[in-house]
């Protein structure tokens, strides 16, 4: 089997970047549930993580998490996606936390406890305009919370909220701020303090570099901001300390040739039912490389180390680049090394069809 296209991750930059995000929070009085989510739980990225410190690992895939326990049978878990009733059995085997957003499922899982002789934590979650899971009304939030807090298999860990990843709502003072105003009331009416108000994941990081973050908020669960730095490119805020190449992308050239850069015939839609925007910029030293959408999703977010190459687009199994301004550097046969943005690292991590190779 051949070794490209190739991932290579750099373990040691990782644990750097776990470090780095753990002593951030740590300073503002923050825990954090490291998510391992976006590289697919890779045993290898688990492991460094753990090494760095982390206590709490996160994921919204069960057999990650089942792979976790088998590994650390005392790792502290956490499952970050709503659990279908289906599976929670299989959650509570696995994890020792999850988000919850449901009464109906609350019931379930608590007679399950109960049934078992055992205790679960829940975080419930709230919606505060992102509009994916979470209670949407105060008065659902606080049935929920007066049920877990009196029930005997659940233990109402807190409250939490998720922002930016359907809505694209940005965290901020006042969403965040009102997040922890529920929290207030809510340990009012059970008469303790909750152990946690989670603020949301690494979009919520940006509020910590600008120190706006609301006072109350003491947990956040975070992989993007961990794995990359791709989130500066979309946020105002630095966080030098990171390194944004511990993920690089080495695909092969398996054509190159001088082509026009506008399609001829009629436009219709691509192999994704799309239909693409084109500028014609004459003819090109166009390349094509071995790797595909199947392979690392968008290729366009792809982020060439030789800045001369540009990425025009490509399909599911290529992607096509410019390699006019450095033609002569490049034949038939080489690689091309890039670095990634989340999207192209979650399908990268996932895919049988490159070659992984881990240097510490």
């Amino acid at each position: 089997m051949s070794d490209y296209p190739q991932l290579t991750v750099n373990l040691t930059k990782l644990r750097e970047n776990v470090k780095t995000v753990l002593g951030l929070c740590s300073e503002n009085g923050i825990d954090v549930a490291v998510v391992i989510k976006g590289a697919n739980g890779l045993m290898p990225i688990v492991s460094a993580y753990r090494d760095a410190g982390a206590k709490t690992i996160a994921s919204s895939r069960l057999p990650q998490l089942e792979a976790v326990r088998d590994m650390w049978p005392d790792q502290q878990t956490l499952d970050l996606r709503i659990p279908m009733q289906s599976e929670l059995q299989e959650m509570v085997d696995c994890a020792d936390i999850s988000l919850e957003s449901e009464l109906e499922t609350l019931k379930m899982l608590d007679e399950l406890c109960v049934s078992q002789n055992r205790t679960h934590r829940v975080i419930l979650m709230v919606d505060l305009g992102d509009l994916r899971e979470g209670f949407f009304k105060e008065e659902d939030l606080y049935e929920a919370a007066n049920f877990v807090e009196k029930s005997k298999g659940l233990v109402l860990e807190g409250i939490g909220t998720n922002l930016g990843c359907y809505g694209s709502i940005e965290p901020d003072e006042t969403n965040l701020g009102r997040l922890c105003e529920l929290a207030e009331h809510i340990e009012g009416e059970i008469g303790r303090k909750l152990n946690v108000v989670s603020g949301g994941a690494s979009t919520s990081l940006t509020l910590l570099t600008h120190h706006t973050m609301p006072k109350g908020i003491n947990h956040l669960r975070i992989g993007d901001n961990i794995l990359l730095r791709d989130m500066e490119y979309y946020f105002d805020y630095k966080l030098p300390g990171l390194n944004g190449d511990a993920f690089t992308l080495q695909a092969e050239i398996v054509e190159k040739r001088e082509k026009p850069t506008y399609p001829i015939g009629h436009i219709s839609v691509d192999a994704f039912g799309n239909t693409p925007e084109y500028v014609d910029e004459g003819i090109r030293t166009r390349g094509l490389l071995a790797v595909g959408r199947q392979d690392i999703g968008d290729m366009t977010k792809l982020h060439p180390i030789d800045k001369r190459i540009k990425i025009y687009g490509g399909s599911s199994d290529h992607t096509i680049i410019d390699l006019t301004d450095c033609k002569d550097d490049y034949q038939l046969g080489d690689t091309v090394d890039f670095t990634l943005e989340y999207e192209n690292v979650l399908y990268s991590t996932g895919s049988p069809y490159i070659h992984k190779n881990y240097v510490d």
